[in-house]
């Protein structure tokens, strides 16, 4: 019984490699210091200021503009230099694979080596995973998280909400979510407010840290922009046919404030002012924007590959023109590009259509409540960024939309051998 542990624990082991072999090659192969996402530099920037004197303010960035998780990983494989936040996503997008492969399995809904594949076939994660960005690691504790959030392990699972949300301000109120779960387990009192406590203990402590240090109890000076920019700015820009940046321009010019803490809140009053009076249509202009979420996730990848650099501007083109010209606008006239695109699709369409198999498996079996749970946590990712949608407001929720989809492709298998059996 212990090789046959040990050999399925080595053959795991080596699955959950394969997207961080991917990860290596497309990193040695597109550049460590050539990134198709401007926020890259952003983030390296401040992993070296922590790196020269535990310092949280290099020159070029505004004050607490960015929150510390993902710097500080950065900070602790900088005798890597240039390659330390390979070494960091390597870290991220293994765990990603190890603890995604535990929860399908806790779920006994076998084929858990598949997720690894899937992994290493999305496009969106393996580019994320080859740049200084935030959201592998952001996807990582997300993982842990659920993961033992469903297995009873309370601590752990609060803890690793909190690194989610040192790493990335989206998961902010997440906690209310994941409450209500406990909730509805019917947990202690004092466990499930030890479990708020602890999802919102690195918030609250760079919060303070702000507070004590520059007089603002604020967790991150952007927040305000993002409001006013991309959900009143972006929906503006679709309503007057302007394009992003020009609006964007016009709006930047209203806000005041005599520094970055006082003009990110002049920025998120004005935008909460702009969608309060414009809310009837911004509400309808939501619900085309939402279909944002979906789009495939190719493009970073080709981009990273320097097979296409035709990313600028591209969004605003879908915001406001649609999918046709922002297609026409991205590709031109690039044939290398149009025609991976067209191979990739193939697959995007099947893996989309796994999950529908799994999301029907699971109403056929009556299994309300992973329904419910899986609906609300794609829920928060879908709707709360909604203005600024595209696919990497999708990636901290694919490794549990591919668990889903393994899921449906386990019951047609099973279901297409019962039809054969029947045949025989």
């Amino acid at each position: 019984m212990q090789k046959i542990i040990d050999r399925k624990a080595f053959i795991n082991l080596l699955l959950a490699s394969l997207p961080c072999l991917a990860v290596t090659i497309l990193t040695l192969l597109g550049g460590v210091e050539n990134f198709p996402f401007p926020d890259a530099d952003e983030y390296r920037l401040l992993g070296r200021s922590l790196t020269a004197d535990f310092s949280f303010s290099p020159p070029d960035i505004p004050f607490c503009w960015r929150v510390p998780g993902y710097p500080f990983c950065l900070m602790l494989f900088s005798g890597l230099g240039s390659y330390n936040f390979l070494a960091v996503n390597i870290f991220f997008i293994f765990g990603i694979s190890w603890y995604g492969m535990r929860l399908a399995e806790k779920f006994n809904i076998g084929s858990a080596y598949l997720l690894p594949v899937l992994i290493l076939l999305s496009p969106g994660l393996i580019a994320l995973g080859s740049v200084p960005l935030s959201e592998i690691a952001f996807t990582f504790f997300l993982m842990l998280s659920v993961y033992y959030l469903l297995s009873d392990r309370i601590i752990i699972s609060g803890l690793s909400l909190s690194a989610a949300t040192f790493c990335r301000p989206l998961s902010i109120v997440l906690f209310i979510l994941f409450t209500a779960w406990l909730i509805r387990k019917k947990k202690k009192t004092l466990l499930i407010l030890l479990f708020i406590a602890l999802a919102n203990l690195l918030p609250l402590f760079w919060t303070v840290r702000n507070y004590v240090k520059y007089n603002y109890p604020v967790y991150t000076t952007i927040s305000g922009f993002n409001l006013l920019y991309y959900k009143a700015g972006a929906y503006l820009s679709w309503k007057n046919d302007i394009p992003f940046d020009q609006m964007r321009e016009n709006l930047e010019k209203q806000v005041t404030g005599n520094n970055i803490f006082e003009q990110n809140a002049s920025a998120g009053k004005l935008g909460r002012q702009i969608l309060f009076d414009n809310f009837p249509g911004f509400c309808l202009w939501a619900t085309e924007n939402m279909l944002n979420f979906f789009m495939p996730d190719l493009t970073p990848l080709l981009e990273r590959l320097h097979i296409s650099t035709g990313n600028i501007k591209t969004l605003d083109h879908l915001r406001r023109k649609g999918l046709s010209p922002a297609f026409n606008h991205y590709f031109g006239n690039n044939t290398v590009a149009i025609t991976i695109t067209s191979i990739y699709l193939i697959f995007y369409i099947a893996v989309f259509a796994a999950m529908t198999a799994g999301f029907i498996r699971l109403c056929v079996e009556k299994h309300y409540e992973k329904l419910i749970f899986g609906a609300l946590l794609t829920g928060y990712f879908w709707i709360l960024p909604i203005g600024n949608l595209d696919w990497r407001f999708r990636m901290p929720v694919m490794p549990f939309l591919f668990i889903l989809a393994i899921y449906g492709i386990r019951g047609l298998a099973a279901r297409q051998l019962t039809h054969q059996e029947r045949i025989s």
